[in-house]
């Protein structure tokens, strides 16, 4: 395997303390990464221009993720729920929650918002055409139901991994269009609502 370049390398050291620290200091990252505070600050100008720099990073991690299961065109149920595994395992939703309040949204970030949203509504409407998953079931959905399973921590790493699949097959059956016996009651999040998950504001938008 290549040696990571500086800036993963950075990236995932970023990630990494992040989610033990959302308030952790430039300082800490730089010593995560091996390098010295000042190499950081000359690719980063500041804390904020880091944060959105991880943030992005997320983003396009979840995009990847969600155009591998569209192109799962056999068994849209697999990829779907292969899509929600893959992004639960890779800690997106639990980096969305520790940066919640931190992360000043930029155009940049806006932009990857929506591919976000236009990309996993792609993929659930595959699903929904399967007629495997229940109709009432939204993007917005979704990502309260990740984020709800990624809160799960029993202080060990493995165990709380083990604990999180295990809720995901939990809800995945749920999700299923035969265990509909009833619509939902009440609107799913609007887009306003998710959109503050980064910042730690809510529009009524």
């Amino acid at each position: 395997m290549p040696p990571l370049n500086a800036d993963r390398a950075v990236l995932i050291a970023a990630r990494e303390v992040l989610l033990r620290d959302p308030h952790a200091t430039m300082a800490a990252v730089a010593e995560e990464a091996g390098m010295g505070v000042a190499g950081l600050y000359r690719r980063y100008a500041n804390k904020q221009a880091l944060l959105r720099a991880v943030a992005a990073d997320n983003y396009r991690r979840f995009i990847a993720f969600a155009e591998a299961a569209l192109s799962d065109t056999d068994d849209p149920w697999h990829a779907f729920t292969g899509f929600l595994s893959q992004v639960l395992d890779d800690g997106l939703p639990r980096l969305t929650l520790a940066l919640r309040g931190e992360v000043e949204l930029d155009q940049g970030l806006r932009d990857l918002d929506r591919l976000a949203v236009d990309t996993t509504n792609r993929l659930l409407r595959g699903a929904r055409g399967s007629g495997i998953l229940r109709p009432d079931v939204t993007r917005a959905d979704i990502t309260v139901l990740l984020e709800q399973i990624a809160r799960l921590d029993v202080g060990d790493d493995v165990r709380s991994a083990a604990l999180r699949r295990r809720y995901l097959v939990l809800v995945c059956d749920g999700l299923r269009a035969e265990a509909a016996s009833r619509r939902l009651p009440g609107p799913p999040p609007h887009e306003g609502e998710l959109i503050g998950r980064w910042t730690g504001e809510v529009s009524s938008a």
